[in-house]
């Protein structure tokens, strides 16, 4: 998990994801990066902060075809609900 401000961490967790997202603020840290390390799979997701104060996440999955995006919500439901996916993806 990377920010735009440069802060990497190694895992994740609906704490932590919580804790970034509040964080986030535009333009100078307005998106952070959950992708697996080692370049082996290619899923990610983006939690972006825009200029409105909107959140929106993008979940990628190209295994499964998966693509969407989902704008709006609450930092503790995008933490559950990026949390939840990401356990979902790597447990297959």
């Amino acid at each position: 998990m990377e920010t735009e401000s440069g802060e990497s961490f190694d895992g994740i967790s609906e704490d932590l994801l919580f804790e970034l997202v509040g964080e986030l603020n535009y333009p100078d840290n307005s998106f952070l990066t959950i992708e697996p390390q080692g370049g082996e799979n290619r899923w990610y997701v983006v939690v972006t902060l825009d200029s409105d104060s909107r959140l929106e996440v993008e979940y990628r999955n190209p295994e499964t075809r998966e693509h969407r995006v989902v704008a709006g919500g609450d930092v503790s439901g995008i933490a559950i609900d990026v949390t939840i996916w990401v356990s979902s993806i790597v447990r297959q």
